[in-house]
């Protein structure tokens, strides 16, 4: 059987990709450049393309079983054109990587437009699983800048707890659902073990790195403005400071056991990844 991954080189798609291969199923991975294929496994099946290209997604989407299917923005016109091309391909199984904010009552500006998409999937009539994923593990690499430049992170979150997750344990469940009958429907919450704050995740770095690393606290309004003096789109800008306004207030720390549950096997902890991205963060020591 071959699937789709869309957002092959990104932090979930990179990190299915090889496990699907391991395996022993084929894979095809839409890129928008073919020289991005180069950052790929051998072996891999480049379909070129992107999500505004209808064409594209229907060529891609030809001959294989199911989508892994992410993007960027949450744009729901992309979606509709991912949902038409399935059609088109005889495809009815998708796999999407949604989000947590998408499901919180009242939502954040980011969860309504997550929420907006995934009703898109949703009034298909495919097949579609929702993988519900907190924040990923990765988005700690944001802090590499400040961390080589400065010794420090600035955060807009602090107090407030996030339950992490690695995109590697996020990319254990897609697999399964591309792979498996059985969740269709289904929206599954993907979390680390731990509930932590920023400033917990810090310092969890840096004993990783073995070095000193200062966690300097602001409001949201002020890491808002600081991402707009340095080329943030204020749109952007504004809808993390909403994100970061929810977390302070406590409300990002759902806690689920859908991960251990799904595959028998319990998630990585922040410091694994840590230590599995040493390599990255080296630069900072």
């Amino acid at each position: 059987m071959c699937y789709l991954v869309i957002g092959a080189t990104g932090d979930v798609g990179g990190a299915l990709v090889p496990q699907l291969l391991e395996q022993g199923h084929q894979v095809r991975a839409l890129v928008r450049d073919a020289s991005s294929a180069e950052r790929l496994p051998a072996g891999v099946d480049i379909a070129v393309g992107d999500l505004d290209d209808a064409d594209s997604l229907v060529a891609a989407a030809h001959g294989v079983r199911a989508v892994f299917y992410t993007q960027v923005a949450p744009l729901p016109d992309q979606a509709g054109k991912m949902v038409d091309a399935a059609r088109s391909a005889g495809v009815n199984r998708i796999v999407l990587l949604s989000s947590v904010t998408a499901i919180l009552e009242p939502k954040p500006m980011i969860g309504a437009r997550i929420a907006a998409r995934d009703d898109v999937l949703r009034r298909s009539g495919l097949e579609v699983t929702y993988l519900r994923a907190n924040t990923l593990m990765s988005n700690a690499l944001s802090w590499l800048p400040t961390i080589r430049e400065q010794g420090r992170v600035y955060d807009a979150s602090d107090p407030g707890l996030t339950v992490p997750v690695d995109p590697y344990d996020v990319a254990r469940v897609a697999a399964l659902a591309l792979t498996q009958d059985g969740h269709a429907g289904k929206g599954y919450i993907l979390n680390g073990p731990h509930a932590l704050t920023a400033r917990e995740q810090v310092e969890i770095l840096a004993g990783v790195l073995g070095r000193g690393i200062e966690f300097v606290p602001v409001t949201p309004e002020q890491f808002a403005q600081r991402s707009i003096e340095h080329g943030t789109p204020e749109d952007l800008a504004q809808t993390v400071r909403n994100l970061n306004e929810l977390v302070r207030a406590g409300r990002a720390g759902v806690v689920a056991e859908d991960i251990t549950n799904l595959t028998g096997i319990a998630p990585r902890t922040f410091r694994e990844w840590c230590e599995d991205n040493d390599r990255v963060f080296r630069i900072c020591r």
